[in-house]
């Protein structure tokens, strides 16, 4: 009895293993089916995963509505447009022919022709769209081997919309492939290729359908299929059948962000394999795809984004010669393909070509955050991806030899003290060096040459400061009016010209209004980007262009930053103070005297 069970259980273990695994199919099981022609295709790279006389000709039959379903959607602006069918709706379809029903004098949108072209396969609405679109078939024709040539479906020719025999109507299973992957970026085709039920209503009420989708892969009739073979990933495609052509299929799927194409052409249609098998085959493709097919980062094979990059211009006594450190953000940077193909791609496998400089960017001064040229990645020897090259590091400037304009980016002007300057306002504009202000990255300041003075809250005032240490972020409230003419003043990222803000800073609000040697600092209360506390007239300042900056102007008053605290500043003090130790010494003096009229040495006497 042990033996026996024994036994058994060995029978099941080599059974489950013959068995395979649940998502997967193998190569060997791709192999083995007999359809003739066949590939599998990721619809992001093109990348081709598994191909069979993918590349010989092959009959298209119906999926040749592909095309037509493409060309007449980039041909037909208006979908909901009505037309009344000719006689190309009854003539040439025989009794076997897939057809929607459309009749001579019926009247029916382009939509509704796309759909019964798609979903049920209607040869008379192919031959319905060609006219419509074009005028004839001939010309809607010539379009569908135009648009075969601009995607490089070099071994396809067309000769008609619907996909009827004809020896010089051809393609192969790759340029199919091609065509899917173009079709799947118009989201109409999309849509189109996804449903599963669709009726169709003739303008006069003379004819009403409703169809169902021939793609077995989405949709089971329970009245007529005998198999369930519905694919939780499809995203639909287009079958097709002809005597010459045999089952055909050309089907997409989705999973985890990867798309796949598979097309199947050429399996007998006589009966030796089911006309289910073409779709038993598609979802063997799709499982093999999936989970052969892999994602890998940058970061997976090591490769580095850094540079050294050599600026110009530089500071003499910059301690790195003006070199700037550099990186192209990788990023998100993916390579994706066949694990079988990338198993071949190492850190050894990328490499980089010469960055590509821009001289005037590199010229110093150079700031963290700053665009100094571009660089392209190779994999292989071929180029793979481009990037930014951005600065990762600063470097000062040589002011004799800096040419570079100081009003492209703000720079951080090293000093030994803040230099503060007073504000102050008046009605003339003054030399821009004081009045005209440049706001970037939520600072506001005024500049000459490589001197710049930021604007900056310093408690219950507003002052300038040449070292942007000490100011503080600067947030910009614009004043708007809705259609009842209430004003509301609402958080704003940029400054334009002729438009007026409020400036806020620690919770204050910068008026056109003196304290002491400075303009006052208001507080004002923000919510939900908005200023929700009053404004006064004097708070809100308009911003007139100016050169590169802006002229704040409040009540009629220019921003100005006045001279401020400077060495003249200091000297002026410095003489004031010594001019009041010499009065205190001489008032001390003639104090001293009036007590001591009498004192030695201090008078001389005269003889009479």
């Amino acid at each position: 009895m042990k033996r026996l069970t024994y036994f058994f259980v060995c029978l099941v273990v080599l059974f489950t293993a013959m068995l395979p695994t649940a998502g997967y199919a193998s190569k060997s099981q791709l192999d083995a089916i007999t359809t003739p022609h066949i590939i599998l295709m990721e619809a992001d790279s093109g990348a081709v995963l598994y191909e069979k006389a993918a590349y010989t000709r092959a009959y298209p039959a119906s999926t040749t509505k592909i095309m037509t379903c493409v060309v007449a959607l980039e041909n037909c602006q208006n979908l909901d447009r009505q037309y009344q069918c000719g006689y190309e709706a009854e003539n040439g379809f025989y009794s076997q022919s897939s057809l929607l029903g459309l009749k001579h004098g019926y009247i029916v949108t382009i939509r509704d022709m796309l759909y019964g072209l798609m979903l049920c396969s209607g040869n008379d609405c192919g031959a319905c769209l060609a006219v419509a679109t074009c005028g004839s078939m001939e010309a809607f024709v010539e379009l569908m081997n135009k648009k075969a040539e601009e995607l490089n479906m070099t071994q396809t020719h067309y000769t008609n919309a619907h996909g009827l025999h004809n020896d010089e109507h051809y393609t192969t299973a790759y340029d199919m492939a091609l065509l899917m992957k173009y079709a799947l970026g118009n989201e109409t085709f999309r849509e189109i290729i996804q449903t599963l039920e669709y009726t169709v209503v003739e303008a006069n009420g003379r004819f009403t359908k409703t169809i169902q989708t021939s793609n077995k892969l989405l949709f089971t009739k329970p009245d007529i299929d005998w198999e369930d073979n519905i694919y939780k990933y499809a995203i639909g495609g287009k079958t097709g059948e002809t005597n010459f052509a045999g089952y055909c299929l050309v089907e997409a799927a989705e999973k985890d962000g990867v798309t796949l194409i598979t097309v199947l052409f050429g399996d007998p249609n006589n009966y030796v394999t089911s006309p289910y098998y073409r779709f038993h085959n598609a979802k063997l493709l799709f499982d093999f795809g999936f989970a052969q097919y892999v994602t890998y980062d940058m970061a997976h094979f090591n490769v580095s984004g850094a540079f050294n990059v050599q600026s110009t211009g530089y500071d003499p006594n910059d301690p790195a010669n003006g070199v700037v450190s550099a990186e192209v953000d990788l990023t998100g940077v993916e390579i994706k393909g066949a694990l079988s193909d990338l198993q071949g791609i190492t850190e050894s496998s990328f490499s980089w070509q010469e960055p590509v400089i821009d001289p005037e960017a590199a010229r110093a001064p150079v700031s963290i955050g700053d665009k100094l040229g571009t660089a392209t990645l190779l994999c292989n020897g071929q180029p793979f991806y481009t990037g930014d090259l951005i600065a990762t590091s600063a470097v000062g400037s040589d002011s004799a030899a800096n040419t570079k304009s100081p009003s492209s980016i703000i720079k951080d002007n090293t000093s030994n003290s803040r230099d503060v300057c007073n504000l102050t306002v008046s009605k003339n504009g003054g030399d821009a060096e004081y009045t005209v202000w440049v706001y970037y990255q939520n600072t506001m300041f005024t500049m000459k040459e490589l001197n710049w003075h930021y604007l900056f809250c310093d408690g219950e005032v507003f002052r300038s400061a040449k070292v942007p240490a000490v100011s503080y972020e600067l947030k910009l409230y614009k004043r708007t009016a809705d259609e009842e003419g209430n004003i509301t003043y609402v958080l704003a990222d940029k400054a334009e010209a002729g438009e007026s803000y409020v400036i806020v800073s620690m919770g204050r609000a910068l008026q056109s209004v003196k304290k002491g040697r400075s303009l006052a600092a208001v507080p004002v209360v923000e919510e939900d980007q908005l200023i929700t506390s009053e404004v006064t007239d004097n708070m809100v300042w308009t911003f007139y262009e100016n050169g590169t900056g802006f002229q704040l102007v409040s009540n009629g008053l220019y921003l100005h930053r006045s001279g401020g605290d400077g060495l003249l500043f200091w000297i002026l003090i410095a003489v004031l103070a010594i001019a009041l130790v010499i009065v205190i010494r001489l008032l001390a003096t003639s104090r001293t005297r009036r007590r001591n009229p009498r004192r030695r040495g201090r008078y001389k006497i005269y003889r009479m």
